[in-house]
């Protein structure tokens, strides 16, 4: 036998062992499941399969819809996205874009109905940017970084870069933002091909390395308390939005200046608000205004409610440049006082990104659009780590018995249809609050006792998510009677709404390392909130399970796929292309005409 046959063997058979030695393992995960599923699952999930076949249910589900869209015919869009990066000696060129397919769903016969609309000539709903970036300003942002540069070949920094991924989620988001802010043709229903939730956390960091900051755009500018009232939104003080828990508590104050319409505030304005002085003194730091301690009052240099809408100017102006002009200029901006121009960072697009959440929010609360994100692939814990592990040291029942399972979400909700057979599609979890994406219930060390925290980011500093505003569950649309043929899971993130799931959650604080929080809470499947309801009868409506490839996903979203994936392998050919003109003019040329210029 030679050696490379050997060698096949070799792995052949460790792929026989791994394999076994998996299956053996979820057996073994599948008895702990079922046990589980008897003492605390079986109240967290819900089959909605009975509900929605029955006529009269069907009725209320229209009646719900009318009550919150105003009309049983709600228009929809469902955006997805593709992006590319096409490395060449010398330039890096990006492409990102975003496209909606759009619709009608029909409540007002006794079944939901779908009709796709084309959109008008006139009207171009795809955002596409393709863009070449030189190497010289080409950035890798490291958070752990010192002050030391980085030592990096022209490769790594291509392969390192990822600023095609962060062109494409704003053209995703910003996508969704004109829509939502256009006229009377504006959608009810969006979707999002994405996580809401984690772009938005994923926009919610420390803005000091925002090199925008340095910019003139169009004669405005923007300030380091710019960028701090800009992430302290969106607000929403009937919600609760932001808390007032330790973590951030300048967000609190610029909310409660906003909504007051005030640029000085007091303690003494803010209910319940123990962190105040907190608060203060952080945007005192960043220059926002100035804290008197002694009668316990902040005064903001700039009014709140003008900047935010600054800062949204800036926001749709370069979109507008990037996506509608194809403005060949977009990625740079002016520097203040200077004739120099400067590119747009990795971390000054994700700040965008999170301007363009941020305000799509404020709009769909104010419009009564439903935003939805969905998402195919994750391996995620959230729900049965974070939240469920966190509702058992709320009920005093053992975590650590509970943390014995460590499969994924994806996985736990996958296998419970073969534990209980009662389980018929659609079906899923009941909703937990967003902010379980990082809290979770934690044992102190060399202590018996169980605390509730955040993460850790790599300096050590404890983070967490905002509470009551979004609200995740996990869904499954098709499974045949054998079980035989089923769909992937998918993962549901859903904008929490004023007036509607904060009047359907439970009251619940809970003790946490960052003060009382108040997540919203759904603690059974036999009071299911409105708006959960609603927004799964209106998904069973969308997944269609025409297509194999997409069984259990919503049909709108699959379209947007195909819409974004034709986008991408348009430009494919113009990113190629570019070679050409690389290859036309090579910087030989320019080195010649260096040493021409030294005299050489």
């Amino acid at each position: 036998m030679s050696e490379i046959s050997k060698i096949y063997g070799q792995y052949q058979t460790s792929l026989k062992n791994s394999q076994m030695e998996y299956e053996d393992r979820i057996h073994y995960y599948a008895k702990e499941i079922q046990k589980r599923h008897d003492l605390l699952l079986k109240n967290h999930i819900i089959s909605y399969s009975n509900y929605f076949s029955n006529q009269i249910n069907r009725i209320e589900l229209k009646n719900l819809a009318e009550k919150f869209f105003e009309t049983s015919d709600i228009p929809f869009v469902a955006i997805d996205a593709s992006c590319h990066k096409q490395q060449s000696s010398d330039f890096l060129s990006i492409y990102g874009g975003a496209y909606g397919s759009k619709g009608t769903v029909s409540l007002s016969s006794g079944e939901g109905k779908i009709k796709y609309q084309r959109w008008e000539m006139n009207k171009d709903v795809s955002m596409v940017a393709f863009v070449p970036i030189p190497p010289d300003v080409m950035h890798v942002e490291d958070d752990d970084s010192d002050d030391v540069p980085q030592v990096l070949s022209d490769t790594e920094v291509g392969e390192l870069s990822s600023l095609h991924t962060k062109i494409m989620q704003l053209a995703e988001i910003y996508l969704a933002y004109s829509l939502a802010n256009s006229g009377i043709d504006r959608p009810r229903l969006i979707l999002i091909d994405n996580s809401i939730s984690g772009i938005m956390g994923n926009t919610s960091f420390s803005p000091d390395r925002v090199k925008m900051i340095k910019g003139d755009f169009d004669g405005e500018s923007l300030s380091k308390a710019d960028l701090q009232i800009a992430l302290a939104h969106p607000i929403n003080l009937s919600m609760n939005v932001p808390s007032s828990k330790r973590f951030q508590p300048h967000f609190r104050l610029i909310a409660e200046a906003t909504e007051q319409s005030k640029k000085t505030i007091s303690q003494n304005d803010i209910k319940d608000f123990a962190f105040f002085k907190e608060g203060a003194t952080t945007l005192q730091d960043l220059g926002a205004g100035t804290y008197n301690e002694q009668i316990k009052s902040f005064t903001f240099q700039i009014d709140p409610r003008r900047s935010w809408s600054k800062t949204k100017v800036i926001f749709e102006n370069i979109c507008e440049k990037l996506f509608r002009d194809k403005d060949p200029n977009a990625m740079m901006y002016k520097l203040s006082n200077k004739d120099k121009q400067e590119y747009f960072t990795v971390r000054d697009i994700v700040f965008l990104t999170g301007v363009g959440i941020r305000a799509l929010i404020e709009l769909c609360w104010r419009r009564k659009i439903l935003l939805i994100g969905v998402v195919k692939d994750s391996s995620t814990k959230f729900w049965y780590r974070n939240y469920l592990g966190t509702f058992c040291h709320r009920e005093k029942q053992d975590v650590i018995d509970h943390y014995k399972i460590p499969l994924t979400d994806r996985s736990i909700i996958e296998l419970l249809p073969n534990i209980d057979t009662s389980i018929l599609a659609p079906w899923g979890t009941v909703e937990f609050d967003s902010c379980f994406m990082t809290l979770h219930a934690e044992k102190e060390a060399n202590e018996d006792k169980w605390t509730v925290k955040g993460y850790h980011t790599a300096r050590g500093l404890e983070v967490t998510r905002p509470e009551r505003l979004f609200l995740r569950s996990l869904m499954q649309f098709f499974l045949s009677e054998d079980k035989n043929i089923v769909s992937h899971a998918i993962f549901i993130d859903r904008l929490a709404y004023p007036g509607w799931d904060d009047k359907d959650a439970l009251e619940f604080n809970i003790e946490t390392s960052f003060g009382i929080m108040k997540p919203l809470l759904y603690t059974s499947n036999e009071k299911i909130p409105r708006l959960q309801l609603l927004s799964m009868y209106l998904m069973s409506v969308l997944v269609r399970n025409h297509f194999p490839e997409a069984l259990g996903y919503p049909d709108p979203l699959h379209q947007a796929d195909w819409g974004a994936k034709s986008l991408k392998k348009n430009v494919l050919g113009l990113l190629k292309s570019s070679e050409w003109a690389f290859k036309s003019r090579p910087l030989s040329k320019t080195f010649r005409n260096i040493r021409e210029s030294f005299g050489r």
